[in-house]
């Protein structure tokens, strides 16, 4: 504990450990081999200096119990220690392994009791805490014993804001782990695994070696896989041997987080059906689980905030449009063609200093187009039907011309899409609102023409479709590729909304 707390003591605290312990090793962890007692110390002593007044000082380590492991060189030893900046008495257990100079430190993990852990099953959960070692907040962590007492006692000073109707408690449906996005992990994900006691677990998997990409980062899943660690019964394999799971992309969804000046705005993706359906916990009730997954996170965030193109306001406003934006969304007496035609007709009005009334724009007639401007906009509709995805190669390339005159017939559903794809930020803020309301009208039509060639309901693969090109932002570079070019510039304007509800 002195070598730990104290920013000169790096190396006396290198010595402490075995040769394989996971320690700090730059941004993440390592095995201790894979560093030498010079670059260790340097960077424990800067870490120490630079987190003074935040890192935890432990302190008056009491042995409490002795554990010895099925291999006799192997030991977990619980001791109560107290945190003497915040004086919390908490559990610390440590993995010892005896070697031919003496025990050496394996591992060390901050508990809140004591537990049935055997040797290998507190170095998985040690080990599961590497995250925090990537987190700045509230201090960069010295070793994983910092990284687990910050998971379970530091609690950031954030305010959570959600859609009241957001709704979502795991239904198991796997969607998550088989949909057709890229998963990556850092390195240090494969010590994890490493870890993991496969012959029980899952024989097969033993052995197993995530691809290493270019970057550095893991391949967990590409986008033509299924996790490997997914059972038949739709259960994650690495979730069941912790109890919790470790991955920064499987615990964050199917949540999103934007970074605010009133706090962390929390969306959810339409790719789970039970968050597009709503079922579940109310997002306000999930504030533990919501930090311990935004610790994962990387949230969303800007620094400017745009109502259309080149034109900055401030957060209030901002947040007020959005919020007017979802209110009219949901107004579920008017159909949504309509709902969506106020919405953009508001934006319009506020960018550029006309009347807003509501009570007109509700019953006045769709633009009148001309047949040019129709048969250019089902052209760049029909070009993102080309494009090389599994789902829209299911449809024709043909819009149809019915198009003007079809309403959603799970009108809900698209509703819960649209809210959140604008709620989470995706698009207004790198962009502006008005091209990200615009990029609603375009999933609101892309979602009419999958049901005017369904047979019948949507079927699940074109709603998590619907989802993929909202929330997680796949349409922008869709739109980039599809749309002509003069139109690019139109994108912007609230008009061009209006003429793709009227085309």
């Amino acid at each position: 504990m002195r070598a730990l707390c104290d920013p000169s003591g790096g190396e006396a605290l290198y010595r402490l450990h075995s040769p394989d312990a996971p320690v700090r090793l730059g941004e993440g962890i390592g095995p201790a081999r894979a560093t030498d007692e010079g670059h260790f110390a340097a960077a424990h002593r800067d870490i120490g200096r630079r987190g003074e007044g935040a890192l935890p000082v432990f302190v008056e380590p009491s042995l409490v119990q002795l554990m010895h492991s099925e291999d006799p060189r192997e030991a977990v030893a619980w001791f109560e220690i107290t945190e003497a900046r915040e004086s919390r008495r908490l559990l610390a257990a440590l993995g010892v392994r005896c070697a031919a100079d003496g025990p050496r430190i394996v591992w060390c993990s901050a508990a809140e009791s004591i537990l049935p852990w055997s040797f290998r099953d507190g170095l998985l959960q040690s080990l599961a805490d590497y995250p925090w070692m990537r987190r700045g907040e509230p201090a960069t962590a010295r070793a994983l014993l910092d990284a687990g007492y910050f998971r379970r006692f530091w609690r950031p000073p954030v305010t959570f804001a959600a859609l009241a109707d957001a709704r979502f408690s795991c239904q198991m449906s796997a969607a998550c782990c088989r949909h057709d996005y890229e998963i990556t992990l850092p390195a240090e994900a494969q010590m994890l695994i490493d870890a993991l006691p496969w012959q029980t677990v899952a024989p097969q998997l033993k052995g197993t070696r995530l691809p290493v990409r270019t970057d550095g980062k893991l391949q967990l899943k590409s986008p033509e896989e299924v996790c490997r660690f997914l059972t038949p019964g739709n259960q994650c394999l690495i979730h069941r041997a912790l109890g919790r799971q470790p991955f920064g992309a499987c615990c964050v969804f199917p949540f999103s987080f934007a970074r605010t000046p009133e706090g962390i705005a929390v969306g959810l993706s339409p790719i789970c059906g039970s968050a597009r359906l709503g079922l579940g916990l109310p997002a306000q009730e999930r504030t533990e689980d919501l930090r311990e997954r935004l610790a994962h996170a990387e949230p969303r965030t800007t620094d400017i905030y745009r109502l259309a193109p080149g034109v900055a306001i401030a957060w209030g406003p901002f947040r007020d449009v959005e919020k007017g934006l979802c209110d009219c969304l949901a107004a579920e007496e008017l159909p949504l063609r309509r709902r969506l035609y106020v919405g953009a007709r508001l934006l319009g009005a506020l960018t550029d200093g006309s009347a807003v009334d509501v009570p007109a724009w509700r019953s006045e007639p769709l633009p009148a187009l001309k047949p040019e401007l129709r048969a250019a906009i089902h052209g760049m509709l029909a070009r993102l039907l080309g494009w090389n995805r599994a789902v829209l190669r299911e449809l024709p390339r043909e819009v149809p011309d019915r198009l003007p005159t079809l309403e959603a017939a799970d009108a809900q559903l698209v509703t819960n899409i649209l809210r959140n794809t604008l709620y989470c930020k995706v698009y207004s803020f790198p962009l502006d609102l008005t091209t990200a309301y615009n990029y609603l009208i375009v999933l609101y039509l892309l979602a009419l023409i999958m049901q005017s060639a369904a047979a019948g309901p949507l079927p699940e693969r074109m709603w998590r479709e619907l989802g993929s090109l909202g929330v997680h932002g796949l349409l922008k570079s869709m739109l980039h590729e599809g749309m002509p070019e003069n139109f690019r510039a139109l994108l912007g304007r609230s008009e061009f909304g209006l003429w793709m509800l009227a085309a």
